[in-house]
């Protein structure tokens, strides 16, 4: 089991939070250990789409495969997950500082979604907090409640992103060895 409780407690206190408010931030961090452990999670890291890398509180690390070989971090901030939309960047492997290479590149068409250009590093998706920051109109339709994993429907969308060639994505060649 992923322990993530401790980062929230410890905002919690930080901000005086109420009982309520801390027992609603628990419920919240138990759903996402929950979906991080749950067997569409486990599915995609059995076929390689994608590696937990790290999770503390409210912050979880997962490595994208690409199909040409190259991986890409991104960082999910969870704040009242299931709630509200997450939160996602792409960052650097090892300083995890979100910065323009650490984001996938693409086509016009890819860059509808992945906004790859600083200064503006953010995934334009009605179920991304960036997303719905730059279309305040998304909010309402509350699209990351209407599934049951939302962390695991964000995996598969950027999967998607990544894998079908006509979503845009630029594919590095294969190097070959002689």
């Amino acid at each position: 089991m992923i322990e993530l409780m401790s980062g929230i407690t410890r905002d919690a206190r930080r901000y005086g939070s109420s009982n309520r408010d801390r027992n609603r931030m628990a419920a919240n961090t138990d759903k996402l250990e929950s979906d991080l452990a749950s067997p569409e999670f486990c599915h995609g890291v059995d076929q390689l789409f994608w590696e937990l890398v790290d999770a503390s509180g409210i912050i979880v690390y997962i490595r994208l495969f690409a199909p040409d070989d190259r991986s890409y971090l991104a960082r999910f901030t969870c704040e009242s997950y299931a709630e509200e939309p997450i939160d996602c960047k792409f960052v650097d492997s090892v300083t995890r500082q979100c910065v323009e290479t650490a984001w996938p590149q693409g086509n016009a068409t890819f860059e509808q979604w992945i906004k790859f250009k600083d200064p503006h590093l953010f995934v334009c998706w009605e179920q991304d907090a960036g997303g719905i920051k730059q279309h305040p109109d998304w909010r309402d339709r509350k699209a990351w409640m209407k599934t049951r994993n939302p962390i695991v429907a964000y995996l598969n969308f950027l999967r998607e992103l990544l894998n079908l060639p006509t979503r845009g994505y630029t594919r590095q060649p294969h190097s070959t060895q002689s």
